[in-house]
């Protein structure tokens, strides 16, 4: 083995703990190359306590990086296996208190015969970050393959870590859901709209509202393929064709968190458990998460990503013009939904909160709702349940972040689907 000489630094955690305790840490970093065909790279290191741990690799041309140092990009590493991109506990470490990953360069940084790029002595290092458990990173993968196993979830820091890229890997559209932090503990902001065109002046009075937790909310709706791997009992209810990657509709309120056609509400309301059987139940068993469809709040603050009234979720105004660019949106009978992420994102990575189809949220309905602060409303006299965000037929007025309509729980319609929620931080 050839070591990387000055390969390693302490990783520094990225967030401070909720608690008196210190932040997780790691210490006496090694990283050693074998120098033959794969060049294959072991890493070891210390932790403090567990932590999820991800990395990074950094190199420059000149030794010791006498010009500063350069990270070679989240996809030459996110390869890496071992004690990184995920939970790591005093279970992983060996005799010796030591945790180790491995690196195949020649998979993602390779040269041009396509071995794994030798560094110069001096020129690379990598970087651990340690996430304390209740501040993990910002982005989560989920495996709801049928090998799936649960509490196995993975870790990224941005999105320019995940395999394959976040349209590039078509598992993320069909056997993992990819889930995105929302950063909202105690950021007050504005709910509801004020001169928006289609605005309903009593269902959309502004307020403010603080959120008391962050959250991890789905980058797409959630597809076909996913519900089909989920609720084999209905594998593949949708209107519109089969082709895995568009979003599951015709789906009710009941089916994903009740039970289905029920009109009695024999269990699964919040804050209950979802009921047995229902998709939500069936999810969390197989993953070990506690998946939810998002609160109201919750769905309007991740639509809107920072930007306010009278505009896309994108930051561009809201008008006719721009909702093409943000939305499927105002199709005809024959045409139906588009696959999840053929529209750009918004300003915090996430997909068709505008159009495609409208999305079941957790809350009964009620036309005012300015004195809940954000919290779900449970108060439901009419049976209804929220969704919101427009689908492929209707009118772009119906796209808005603040638009919010009552539905019946029961009901079946190719306008509507969803997309889940789940606590963020492993507890």
């Amino acid at each position: 083995m050839n070591c990387i000489k000055n390969a390693l630094v302490c990783a520094v955690a990225t967030g401070v703990t909720m608690f008196a305790s210190a932040a997780p840490e790691v210490s006496n970093v090694t990283m050693t190359q074998d120098v033959s065909n794969g060049r294959l790279v072991i890493i070891t290191y210390n932790l403090t306590e567990d932590a999820v741990v991800t990395m990074d690799v950094q190199t420059n041309a000149t030794p010791n990086a006498a010009t500063g140092w350069a990270s070679i990009g989240g996809e030459a590493v996110c390869n890496a296996q071992g004690a990184v991109w995920r939970k790591v506990t005093s279970a992983d470490a060996d005799g010796n208190g030591k945790y180790t990953i491995t690196w195949r360069p020649d998979l993602s940084w390779a040269d041009e015969l396509g071995k794994g790029f030798k560094v110069a002595d001096g020129c690379a290092k990598v970087v651990l970050t340690a996430w304390a458990l209740n501040n993990t990173p910002n982005y989560m993968v989920v495996d709801i393959s049928s090998a799936a196993q649960p509490n196995t979830q993975k870790y990224y820091p941005s999105v320019d870590f995940l395999p394959g890229g976040i349209l590039g890997n078509p598992d993320y559209r069909t056997t993992s859901i990819v889930m995105r932090k929302i950063s909202a503990k105690d950021v007050e902001w504005t709910m509801g709209s004020v001169a928006e065109a289609g605005r309903n002046s009593s269902r959309e009075k502004t307020h403010p509202v603080k959120l008391s937790n962050n959250y991890y909310v789905g980058v797409f709706e959630v597809t076909q393929a996913q519900w089909a791997l989920i609720q084999t009992a209905n594998a593949k209810p949708s209107y519109c064709a089969y082709t895995g990657d568009r979003p599951v509709e015709q789906v009710c309120y009941n089916e994903i968190r009740r039970a289905a056609n029920d009109t009695v509400e024999s269990g699964g309301n919040y804050p209950a458990a979802p009921y047995a059987g229902s998709f939500l139940d069936l999810l969390r068993t197989k993953t070990g998460v506690d998946f939810d469809l998002p609160s109201e709040a919750q769905w309007e603050f991740a639509c809107r990503a920072g930007n306010g009234d009278g505009r896309w979720g994108d930051g561009s105004v809201m008008d006719s013009e721009t909702a093409p660019q943000v939305g499927h949106y105002g199709k005809g009978a024959s045409v139906g939904t588009s696959r999840v992420g053929a529209y750009a994102p918004n300003s915090w990575g996430l997909y068709d909160m505008h159009g495609n189809v409208s999305e079941w949220c957790l809350d009964g309905y009620a036309d005012n709702i300015t004195t809940l602060n954000g919290a779900v409303n449970t108060n439901d006299p009419w049976n209804r349940r929220l969704v919101r965000g427009g689908c492929w037929w209707e009118s772009y007025s119906s796209m808005r972040s603040a638009r919010r309509e009552g539905a019946d729980p029961t009901g079946r319609n190719n306008g509507y689907g969803f997309r889940v929620v789940c606590t963020a931080g492993l507890q």
